[in-house]
């Protein structure tokens, strides 16, 4: 009776997240590929009509001398635990501690691996990938790892082809790209305040003010004169003017005599923006809501805009959106979180999120916002965070070119369009982007992600 012969292991099989980290395990296979090393990845490997895990079990099982792990943020995807379960298994069974090959390709700690890899030597190609490849293939050559005669034609052929598939969604047409940057047009002066009258009357001026300033050497500073002062607070405040100073010389270090050094005049001149952003979406009906992060926002609450929001931008581009509607049992909110910036020049970074209500005004706490937010945006593509932001700010400047954060007459506009940029060329999206609301803003799920929110979890992707 003749004994079936042992099939050979000289396959490295790649484990990564699919489709998260394809373009690593792409990139990874061509380098190996053409180093001489039979790879199997299943971005190409696999043909229609193919069993995905069968096949990944039995290259594991059969045909795989190396498991090379892919780790980054996505390494909990259930598809990447069932293949690390299996090659823990093989491990013990080829007795080759070195059987898996870690390699981090983002910023996850090297102590939050999966425990069937903690204790590997994993190789960093975070954030350079090429700063892997020479260690992975000095390890691959110290375990003698077989290579094959001649490169994988095949193999080098759907690494050109898929290539090849990435640059045909890149299109000759010129595009404009949107930041979110919102310039300071109009600059305000920045007023040095000497207290006219006692410590203790200066402190509880600054305790019932509406005017946003910073308490500051005995006195205040602030983008109000005093006359604009009185006019907010409907009295005379107990402060004179010391110097009325330009807005950037302020920033720029031209009057750092005034404040000590000229960090400390840059820190103001921030926690000013920051007070009057806060000031004019308070006086614009915008609610406050707290995230996890310690960040904060301003949401729109149910009432506020009646409808949608619909603008057309000067190079054409229309914006049509709704900024609240219902999910479920609950209310979602487009929520705008600024962040002063003095660089590359005065300007408010303004990210587009979402709170969640269950009566249109009162925010989720933090943490619980979290988890609901992350299943309600999930599918949200970076096009439709771009336009909520764009109709969000041209609606508060009520359709003019820039938006009016002045506590009292001074000078602070910010302008209602963000900084652009003009590209050659623009990206062909292909993915399918099928409409998650209605023109209420009632965002609909599919039967499995409905009954899943209801359980307070995600369905479990169904490939790796």
């Amino acid at each position: 009776m003749t004994t079936a012969p042992t099939p050979v292991r000289d396959t490295i099989l790649i484990t990564h997240a699919n489709p998260e980290d394809n373009c690593f395990a792409r990139w990874l296979a061509g380098r190996l590929t053409t180093a001489g090393y039979k790879v199997w990845v299943d971005v190409r490997a696999l043909r229609g009509g193919d069993d995905f895990w069968d096949k990944i079990e039995h290259v594991l099982r059969h045909e795989a001398i190396k498991q090379i792990v892919v780790v980054s943020e996505h390494i909990g995807k259930q598809g990447v635990k069932k293949e690390l379960a299996l090659g823990d298994v093989m491990r013990r069974k080829l007795g080759d501690a070195e059987f898996m090959i870690p390699i981090r390709i983002a910023d996850v700690d090297f102590g939050d691996f999966p425990t069937e890899i903690l204790r590997q030597n994993a190789h960093n190609a975070f954030p350079n990938w090429a700063a892997c490849l020479q260690p992975l293939l000095e390890t691959l050559d110290t375990s003698r790892v077989l290579k094959v005669e001649h490169p994988d034609a095949e193999q080098l052929a759907m690494i050109v082809a898929a290539q090849e598939d990435g640059r045909k969604l890149v299109t000759p047409n010129p595009e404009t790209l949107y930041s979110n940057w919102f310039e300071l047009r109009a600059r305000p002066d920045v007023w040095i305040l000497e207290a006219k009258g006692t410590t203790a009357q200066l402190e509880a001026w600054s305790q019932f003010t509406r005017v946003p300033h910073v308490l500051h050497e005995g006195g205040a500073i602030a983008f109000c004169g005093p006359d604009a002062i009185e006019r907010l607070d409907n009295g005379a405040p107990p402060l004179k003017a010391r110097a009325s100073l330009p807005f950037n010389g302020v920033i720029d270090g031209t009057y750092s005599r005034h404040f000590g050094e000229r960090s400390n005049a840059r820190r103001i001149a921030v926690n000013l923006m920051r007070q009057h952003w806060d000031l004019a979406m308070h006086r614009l009906g915008l609610l406050p809501v707290d995230f996890a992060s310690g960040a904060r926002g301003r949401f729109f609450p149910d009432g506020l805009i009646d409808g949608r929001v619909k603008l057309t931008l000067s190079d054409g581009h229309r914006v049509d959106r709704v900024l609240s509607g219902k999910f479920k049992d609950r209310r979602w909110h487009l929520c705008l979180v600024a962040q002063p910036k003095l660089w590359p020049d005065a300007l408010f970074r303004v990210h587009a999120n979402v709170a969640v209500t269950t009566d249109g005004r009162t925010p989720l706490p933090g943490e619980q916002l979290q988890r609901i937010r992350l299943r309600l945006t999930r599918s949200w593509f970076n096009d439709k965070w771009r336009d909520m932001l764009l109709a969000a700010m041209g609606w508060l400047a009520e359709g003019e070119a820039a938006l009016d954060i002045a506590a009292s007459g001074e000078r602070l506009t910010v302008a209602s369009l963000p900084m652009s940029f003009d590209f050659p060329v623009s990206f062909a999206a292909e993915e399918d982007r099928r409409a998650e609301e209605d023109d209420g803003g009632q965002i609909t799920l599919s039967e499995d992600f409905e009954t899943a929110f209801d359980r307070d979890e995600i369905p479990e992707e169904a490939d790796a």
